[in-house]
């Protein structure tokens, strides 16, 4: 309770002096420090800051399960997540059973996740044929979409949690020191995540490869969420992918609140727009944050209406998007 007081305090909306002009300070939730989306989202953090009057805060948490009902509910503004995370979180497929269909897009960045196995590069584990009777991460805590994804990927090998010996961890960044440490053979982690690439240089990683299989696609659209897929991974995109390398793959969101000010997301999206090149470096993922991709095709959260118009006034929100809108505005009424 005391730490969502504190984020809550800190997180509200403020107006501060910066330079005789008047700066909004607003608070964007994202994973622990070390994860992907804490990366991401500090990129962002970083790019509109430097480029709009708002002043954005990164808080880290856990994962998506302790932040967004804040978001949810306007406790806090901002904050950045797996498609797959946003999904489960809209339609109640989450650990609380409880569908926040106040979550609004800002953004996305196309086929900009990928994720997969993470190995010791000179252990036994070389394909997911090998992952029977290995030690393997499970439970990931406040990460419901993480399960999904290696229960998902075990099944494409034939495989089930039965076969291989779980290992309980709290999130990905424990998954992977636990790695480090000896503890297991393979755990879950995405290309480029800050962690993982320091396990690189301390012990050399590598990421499986998702079996060739026309299944695959299939296997983890119903299981993990209708827009997974499977893409490729090119020699070395980031350490531990050794060759080109089949992963599991989803956008990344931008998303706030319904009820957060117009002009507060207009002012995002100008400053990220405008700016969009300085992404690119901060992240292998962040490649796909480009204005083409900004409107999703397969949109899992309605979009914030200052994004509809931002978009539609730029030439890149047609028809089909407001037949997708009106579905998902319709679905977060009920």
């Amino acid at each position: 309770m005391f730490f969502k007081k504190t984020f809550i305090a800190a997180g509200l909306a403020v107006a501060v002096a910066t330079g005789g002009a008047m700066a909004q300070t607003i608070a964007m939730a994202t994973d622990q420090q070390g994860t992907t989306f804490n990366t991401v989202g500090t990129g962002i953090a970083t790019v509109v800051s430097a480029n709009s009057k708002l002043r954005v805060i990164v808080r880290p948490f856990a994962g998506p399960a302790a932040w967004v009902p804040l978001v949810n509910n306007g406790e806090a503004a901002l904050g950045v997540m797996s498609a797959s995370s946003a999904y489960q979180a809209f339609t109640g497929k989450n650990e609380a059973k409880t569908g926040y269909r106040n979550l609004r897009l800002i953004r996305s960045g196309s086929a900009s996740l990928q994720l997969g196995f993470a190995v010791r590069a000179d252990g036994p584990v070389r394909s997911f044929e090998d992952l029977r009777g290995a030690r393997v991460s499970s439970d990931f805590g406040g990460h419901l979409s993480i399960g999904n994804s290696l229960l998902a990927s075990l099944k494409i090998a034939g495989l089930t949690w039965n076969d291989v010996v779980q290992v309980p961890v709290t999130g990905a960044n424990d998954g992977i020191g636990a790695l480090v440490a000896g503890r297991l053979d393979a755990t879950w982690a995405s290309v480029g995540q800050p962690r993982a690439r320091e396990a690189d240089t301390q012990i050399g990683i590598r990421f499986l490869s998702v079996p060739n299989k026309p299944e695959a696609d299939t296997i983890y659209q119903e299981m993990v969420f209708p827009g997974a897929n499977v893409s490729i991974a090119s020699d070395g995109k980031a350490p531990g992918v050794i060759g080109e390398t089949r992963l599991l793959s989803y956008d990344s969101y931008l998303i706030s609140g319904a009820d957060v000010a117009d002009a507060r997301v207009t002012s995002m999206l100008e400053a990220l727009w405008k700016n969009s090149k300085d992404l690119y470096g901060i992240h292998p993922s962040m490649a796909g944050f480009t204005p083409e991709n900004a409107v999703t095709s397969s949109p899992v959260l309605p979009y914030h209406p200052a994004a509809v118009e931002f978009y539609r006034a730029r030439g890149v929100w047609g028809a089909a998007d407001d037949a997708r809108q009106a579905k998902l505005i319709a679905e977060a009424a009920m």
